[in-house]
């Protein structure tokens, strides 16, 4: 009896851990209806997106953070404009595709966040993926695993030296010296 116990335990602990590996409180509070239509990259994380009858809406990708438009980085100690970099890919993952993307609420600066996707393809996940941008929040639906790859890569922002996009947005520079929130190779 007591092996019967433990065995229903281990096997109630498993589905337990199975369904948290699903529960996600950053896109638990993406809801339809989906806003559709094609897109164009504002910066590394934000996009203009217009819809079949012209109404345009500025959404800023969710879970994701990436270098602002004017953020320069460094490559091989020669300066990168990273946040341009940031901005191109995106706009190149939109290019001639139609997004489906689901609103989550508005961050603390007011933006509309939303969960982007061409098909079953997550943008920020791409951008990630491309190395161009930062997991943001500490659950991202599983996109820490798409900024390790393009970290193991040495990918986008990861091939040189950078500033994190919050620490830069708080007055931070990436300087000849180390500083907080760089990332600096080793």
């Amino acid at each position: 009896m007591r092996t019967v116990a433990v065995m229903i335990a281990i096997g109630l602990a498993g589905i337990a851990q199975d369904a948290l590996a699903f529960w996600d409180p950053v896109t638990e509070q993406c809801k339809p209806p989906a806003l559709e239509g094609t897109a164009s990259a504002i910066d590394g994380d934000t996009l203009l997106l217009t819809n079949k009858d012209g109404f345009k809406a500025v959404l800023r990708l969710v879970s994701i953070d990436a270098p602002e438009l004017y953020q320069d980085c460094r490559i091989d100690g020669e300066p990168w404009s990273c946040g341009y970099a940031a901005r191109d890919t995106l706009d190149d993952l939109v290019a001639d595709v139609t997004l489906s993307c689901l609103t989550c609420g508005y961050n603390r600066d007011g933006a509309m966040l939303a969960l982007c996707r061409d098909g079953d393809r997550d943008i920020g996940a791409e951008v990630l993926r491309e190395g161009m941008a930062t997991s943001f929040a500490f659950f991202s639906n599983g996109m820490h695993a798409a900024e390790s790859q393009a970290e193991s890569a040495g990918r986008g922002l990861w091939q040189g030296d950078w500033v994190h996009p919050q620490v830069w947005r708080e007055g931070a520079r990436l300087g000849d010296e180390p500083c907080q929130g760089c990332y600096l190779p080793q």
